[in-house]
């Protein structure tokens, strides 16, 4: 326990020195995602929650849109809820070296379970804590990648450990939940189905290796235990139940419903040809750099330090192996496999499989090649000091007296060990207090020179070959010293595991620091420019003042302004934002209004028009842009230093509406209606789950709202001090609430009703994990019957 102790500590001593300005400096990631999407949403998220309310409805973008359904939204994720106590300005800089931590931690312990003892498994630790995968996803603020992948190693931790242990099989099921259930609610379903049915895959291909190297082989046992294992993972689906059922509801009624196309499906895949960057990562330059010539312009990076394929390469040399390395091997080259999504002749095949055809970005399988090389390479570096030891054992014992051989050094190798380990101590010393700013200024300024001002073809090969030269002399130059520092380290007796682990991981996180550093601070900002940024702009606050200024008047941000779920932290409501998983009546409405294509995929919602019909529909009252509008449809109101406003001039604009009810009217009425005219409602109280307004009805007619209907929403009326009585909702033909209405003059309240049935579903899955998990302690602990004499009064 003290060496995995020490071990993790150098894990974990890695991510923070490399992450040192989020968590000691108060620094964090932001742009990309993280301000389009995810800043306003967690503001939003955090103010609900501390009211002691459910985020089930955001009204604030998209004219309103489901929260809580979208599984992306994470409410339900208890590492978010601890990170809530900090100010939002650290939020997404504190997660970040969390979920480092997380990741480094999972495949540290991946590699443990899988073989490696403790100093070789900080190789494993290091490396995918800093891959190149999560380093590309903090530039453009991929928050929920990184997050996603950091459960990845864990999940394969728990498959091993349900196989490994057949005495506390039970408990590692419990274990196999739990990890489930965090994955599940940090809010990336990608990264979690690929989790799933990688795991599925490891379990069955393991336990195949297992039963074939125990004796004849049979398909009963690998699918039993996959069986079995499935069933844990449900269970830790069904302990967030809630947020799942919440989710499939809105699946149907969401853009990305249906499958995605072939070309949609394959942007961001990770193209064969880029296999030269897992040893050269900068080998087609960076877009950090600005620097990328590849054609294949949507890429990922599978890059773990120079060392650490060959480290895993070593594993498979002639020898004895453990049961584990031929299914890692068989899962690294899956996932390699599937990243290159367009490359591979057999992608569009997958795409048919269920599920599979939902997710675009093929290189998120990427993790599921790096987990399992990062803990090869950790087995590997065992093997490899395993052998050095053995060397060393019998070099010593064929000219050592029995005293030397009690003691393991001969006091002349007593002294050449001091004297390379102080040697070995002080030169990695020079380098990496001394040596390493200086490198890392020098590598800087040698990326610097890759930059050429492209005029012609010529500057262009020019660059190219520039850059190619700089990315192989310094792969090549790092794996040299690799290589020599192994050399080195092997020749140190008595404990090459620690000398060589240790030696290997200090050069993998210089290597990786080299590499990854640049993307971390790409996109690093200080507490106050994030504040600056997220403020309400001057424009806003003007509207806001207005003396017949409505909190049901919507705005619409135009397509210069690219962070329109900003509006969320403003308290206005927006018709545009950022989402990939809006409502489809919404995305129709818009097409209508834009021009779009029929069931043209849109996730980053870039309206354009300040005057159209369907702007009166949603009760548009505002435009917001950062250009001046010649329109005599709209006046200017306001002029700022981040955003104008203007206000739409038109009397066919209303937050309510009405058409003709024949007595009897029903839903097919309501579909037919065409002719709607402005209705005189007062909004008396306007909540993201709850709207109460009053509203004279002259004659029986359909009210129609500018708000979409969406189930769960239910309405109940009254007419002065009467009592309450409920009062249905439908849905008109393009997608928006509507009631029938008697004559007369009604009070109104509309309310989003989360069902309860499935919270009753939730605490029952966490009473069968509770009952599981007291069990499996109660087996493990060998106090089981015990216990159970207890139950039936033996010791009464």
């Amino acid at each position: 326990m003290k060496r995995d102790a020490l071990a993790l500590a150098m894990v974990f001593a890695a991510v923070l020195l490399f992450t040192h300005e989020a968590w000691l400096g108060g620094q964090s990631p932001y742009g990309g995602d993280i301000a389009e999407q995810f800043y306003p949403w967690k503001t939003f998220e955090r103010a609900q929650l501390a009211q002691g309310e459910v985020p089930y409805w955001n009204p604030y973008t998209h004219a309103g849109t489901p929260f809580l359904a979208n599984v992306q939204s994470a409410v339900f994720y208890v590492f978010d809820w601890a990170l809530f106590v900090f100010p939002m300005q650290r939020f997404f800089g504190l997660s970040l070296v969390l979920h480092l931590l997380i990741a480094g931690a999972g495949a540290y312990c991946f590699a443990r379970i899988c073989g490696a003892t403790q100093f070789p498994s900080m190789i494993a630790g290091v490396a995918y804590a800093l891959n190149g995968f999560a380093m590309v996803h903090i530039p453009f603020g991929n928050h929920l990648t990184y997050a996603g992948a950091a459960w990845a190693p864990w999940m394969l931790f728990a498959a091993t450990g349900f196989l490994f242990t057949r005495e506390s099989r039970l408990a590692w099921a419990m274990v196999t939940a739990t990890v489930t259930f965090l994955h599940f609610t940090c809010g990336h379903p990608q990264m979690l189905f690929y989790s799933m049915v990688f795991s599925l895959i490891f379990v069955f291909a393991l336990q195949s290796w297992r039963v074939r190297r125990d004796g004849a082989f049979t398909w009963r046992q690998p699918l039993w235990m996959t069986t079995l294992f499935g069933l844990a993972m449900l269970l830790g689906v069904l302990m967030a139940s809630f947020q799942l059922f919440s989710t499939l509801d809105y699946l149907p009624l969401a853009n990305r419903a249906s499958t995605l196309d072939a070309a949609s499906a394959t942007e961001f895949s990770f193209a064969p040809h880029r296999l030269i960057t897992l040893l050269f990562p900068e080998f087609y330059g960076t877009h950090i750099a600005g620097n990328h010539y590849d054609p294949f312009y949507y890429w990922s990076c599978a890059y773990a330090g120079v060392i650490v394929p060959f480290l895993a390469l070593s594993m498979f040399r002639k020898g004895e192996r453990p049961v584990a390395a031929v299914p890692l091997a068989m899962i690294a080259l899956l996932g390699l496999f599937l990243a290159w999504g367009r490359g591979n002749p057999v992608y569009t095949l997958l795409l048919q499989l269920p599920g599979f055809g939902h997710f675009r970005a093929p290189a998120k399988f990427l993790p599921y090649y790096l987990v399992p090389v990062c803990a090869l390479a950790a087995l590997g570096l065992e093997r490899l000091a395993a052998e050095a030891y053995q060397k060393f054992t019998l070099k010593t014992q064929s000219k050592a007296s029995k005293e030397a051989e009690f003691i393991g050094l001969a006091p002349s190798d007593k002294t050449v060990a001091g004297m390379r380990i102080f040697g070995l101590i002080v030169v990695m010393g020079v380098v990496f207090l001394f040596g390493a700013p200086y490198l890392y200024d020098l590598v800087n300024a040698l990326r610097g020179q890759m930059m050429v001002n492209v005029t012609g073809p010529e500057d262009a090969r020019q660059m190219i070959s520039n850059i190619r030269a700089y990315s192989m002399a310094s792969g090549g130059v790092l794996l040299l010293s690799g290589l020599a520092i192994y050399l080195y380290a092997k020749k140190v007796p008595k404990a090459p595991r620690a000398v060589l682990s240790f030696s290997l991981a200090l050069f993998l996180c210089f290597d990786l620091f080299l590499f990854g550093r640049q993307y971390f601070l790409a996109n690093l900002y200080t507490a106050d420019e994030i504040q600056a940024s997220v403020s309400t702009p001057a424009a806003v606050k003007y509207i806001q003042t207005l003396p017949d200024f409505k909190i049901e008047d919507r705005v619409q941000t135009l397509s210069d302004y690219y962070t329109p779920n900003h509006a969320v932290m403003w308290g206005v409501s927006n018709t545009a934002g950022y989402d990939p998983m809006s409502l489809r009546s919404y995305n129709q409405r818009m097409a209508v209004m834009e021009g779009w294509k029929d069931d043209e995929y849109h996730d980053d919602i870039n309206l354009k028009q300040s005057n159209h019909p369907v702007l009166d529909e949603l009760n548009v009252r505002f435009i917001l842009t950062t250009e001046a509008i010649d329109d005599d449809a709209v006046k200017p109101l306001f002029t700022g230093p981040r955003l104008r406003a203007y206000e739409r001039v038109s009397d066919q604009r209303s937050w309510a509406a009405v058409a003709e009810r024949s007595p009897g009217g029903d839903g097919a009425e309501l579909a037919a209606a065409t002719q709607w005219a402005p209705a005189q409602a007062a909004v008396n109280q306007y909540a993201p789950q709850q709207i109460v307004f009053d509203v004279d009805v002259a004659s029986p007619g359909w009210l129609r709202l500018s708000e979409w209907n969406y189930p769960y929403w239910s309405a109940r009326i009254r007419a002065g001090d009467e009592q309450w009585r409920p009062l249905s909702v439908y849905a008109t033909a393009n997608g928006y609430r509507a009631l029938a209405l008697d004559a007369g003059r009604w009070t109104i309240e509309m309310t989003y009703d989360g069902p309860w049935g499935r919270w009753l579903l939730t605490a029952l899955a966490w009473l069968v994990f509770v009952k599981l998990a007291a069990l499996a302690y109660l087996f493990s602990t060998g106090k089981f019957w015990p216990f159970i004499q207890r139950v039936f009064g033996r010791y009464y």
